[in-house]
């Protein structure tokens, strides 16, 4: 049996957390799909699959920042099918509502059941973001 004060163990463990590490940094596509789709003339709706976090809000904000900029007159983002929404993920959103405010789109924010999504969003109840 290993015990874990051993150098073998020791070095596992720390390749390990490397190598977790240095996963989640190099594959953010990977944890973040993004789906496009157009139910009726004039909506876009941003499907996500994943986790948005450091490493892929700004994907999520790219995706959003082309959509808004699109000729769409309303854009609505479902967060429902995602397994992790982190504060980065606010920031985009917030960031995308000021540009819907500019380009005159309408944007809301679907949270479905994701935990985290509902959660942060419940703290940001300023009025800023739509959500439905």
């Amino acid at each position: 049996m290993t015990s874990l004060s051993t150098p073998r163990a020791l070095d596992n463990k720390r390749a390990f957390s490397v190598s977790s590490e240095r996963r989640a940094l190099e594959e953010p596509r990977e944890r973040l799909r993004l789906h496009v789709g157009r139910p009726t003339r004039g909506t876009t709706v941003v499907k996500m699959n994943g986790e948005v976090d450091l490493g892929t809000a700004p994907r999520l904000w790219e995706m959003l920042d082309e959509r808004l900029h699109g000729s769409g007159t309303t854009v609505i983002v479902n967060l429902s099918e995602l397994e992790f929404f982190g504060v980065t993920g606010i920031r985009a959103l917030e960031r995308a509502q000021l540009l819907a405010d500019e380009t005159g789109t309408n944007l809301f924010v679907f949270p479905g059941e994701c935990r985290s999504a509902c959660r942060l969003l419940g703290l940001c109840r300023s009025g800023a973001l739509h959500v439905l």
